[in-house]
């Protein structure tokens, strides 16, 4: 009887490793060109950079391009009009959407005269407009995904003057992605619910407070980082980036780890040591973005690189990778299991922070494209031959003239410079994306380590 439990339990554990291995599959497979379409606050690059670092260390095999389809101050109306040139132009496998911001006109908000039929003529249009992109993203992608838009901060106490009303109006964008989702059978994020509950949490210790920047529209990179965290969750990512569970020897050892390979196991002289090669890296996070750690349980949820060993003698011992001391821990530490992923000093979290710089030039290279994109969508339409820079910088001379009485003109002075500064290297820069992007997959591929734990005197 006691045999046929024994047994009955390691087939039922093997079987729960098998599942959370099925389970540990990307969204995106092997070779998926993801194109994120947007606003400013995509066009911003961080949360869809965040999430390639996520992928590109917890599946390095899977080589996947993400495209940043985001153009600053764009509505719904204009993702129809760019369309073709801008985001299906990439022959994208999947597509991301998240629109709304600028949609709503947060200028009719915070004023005692609002003009609410104005107000709800934009959410019509809002609605026509989205319906209308989502069919045809549907159609010629097939695979998207809908974001319930990032949330405008109309309650942090703060000098920004307050639109009062524009989150309101964009919940109702959020309703029409819910809408839309059902409609056309698509993936749905929801970044409002997050956001608003930290807002609310954080703001009830100090009004001043707020998880989107101080312009109340765009995130910073804390911000950025909770929305990749609750595109993970929505999409139910996988939690681990292995499990190591070291039994009496290699044979057990081998039976129980997930997404790993052990070799090489002895336990000698009060040293255990095991050679071991992980099938993914830890995820590494920002120095930028460290605060939401705080609001939100990524690594619980989504960066588990366990290490359980079991059958220790009572003790505290030192654990060593690759001759690196990475941290002390007791034995019941270690048999209850220990995170990895928390401790920056092993060579998997060194060997990710280098996939994450490789992944933060591709966005800094990008963000150049991403703002000529910027000007020739919203500012060369009216030009129909665009081929000379001259003539070009006159149009945008006279266009700046025209922008002078308004609230954005240096901004825009700023974008027209960089414009006629950096178009004429367009070509090399475009040609540089796919080396950077390949550079990613280069960096990623998990090594062998060497594993030691090894009892304190």
């Amino acid at each position: 009887m006691k045999y046929k439990i024994i047994l009955f339990l390691g087939l039922f554990i093997h079987t729960l490793n098998g599942f959370a291995q099925a389970l540990n599959k990307s969204l995106f497979p092997n070779g998926s060109k993801v194109c994120f379409v947007g606003n400013s606050i995509t066009n911003n690059g961080e949360y869809y950079n965040d999430l390639w670092m996520y992928y590109a260390t917890r599946f390095p095999k899977e080589q996947i391009n993400f495209f940043n389809c985001g153009i600053s101050g764009d509505v719904a109306a204009g993702i129809l009009k760019r369309m073709d040139k801008d985001v299906l132009i990439h022959e994208p496998t999947h597509a991301v959407m998240m629109i709304g911001m600028n949609d709503v006109k947060r200028d009719l908000y915070g004023k005692k005269d609002a003009n609410d039929e104005l107000k709800e003529k934009a959410l019509t249009a809002y609605n026509s407009n989205t319906d209308a992109a989502v069919s045809i993203l549907k159609k010629r992608v097939g695979n998207v995904i809908l974001l319930k838009p990032s949330i405008y901060d109309q309650t942090a106490v703060i000098e920004t003057p307050n639109l009062y009303g524009v989150n309101d109006a964009l919940q109702r964008c959020a309703e029409q992605m819910h809408s839309l989702s059902e409609k056309y059978q698509t993936g749905l994020v929801d970044f409002q619910t997050v956001l608003l509950r930290i807002n609310r949490e954080e703001q009830a210790k100090d009004p001043a407070f707020t998880i989107i920047g101080k312009d109340r529209v765009h995130p910073l990179s804390a911000g950025h980082f909770v929305m990749a965290y609750q595109f993970l969750k929505d999409t139910k990512a996988p939690q681990y980036v292995s499990k190591l569970v070291i039994g009496n020897d290699l044979s057990a050892s081998q039976k129980n780890s997930f997404n790993a390979e052990i070799k090489k196991q002895s336990n000698k002289n009060n040293v255990l040591s095991f050679e071991c090669i992980e099938k993914s890296l830890p995820c590494p996070v920002k120095e930028s973005a460290k605060k939401a750690l705080s609001w939100v349980p990524f690594y619980e949820e989504f960066n588990t690189e366990l290490l359980q060993v079991k059958s220790l003698q009572p003790g505290s011992y030192n654990l060593f990778i690759d001759d690196v001391l990475i941290a002390s821990f007791t034995d019941e530490a270690f048999l209850t299991g220990i995170n990895l992923s928390l401790y920056q000093n092993t060579p998997q979290y060194q060997q990710a922070i280098n996939v994450m710089d490789a992944c933060v030039k591709y966005r800094d290279a990008e963000a150049v494209i991403r703002n000529l994109r910027f000007v020739e969508f919203n500012e060369l339409s009216g030009l129909k031959d665009q081929s000379d820079i001259t003539v070009v910088e006159q149009y945008l001379d006279k266009r700046l003239e025209s922008l002078k009485d308004g609230g954005h003109y240096e901004y825009y002075q700023k974008q027209f410079k960089n414009y006629i500064l950096k178009k004429n290297g367009e070509a090399e820069a475009l040609k540089k994306l796919p080396v950077l992007a390949a550079a990613i997959y280069e960096v990623n591929q998990p090594k062998p380590h060497i594993f030691k734990i090894e009892k304190k005197p």
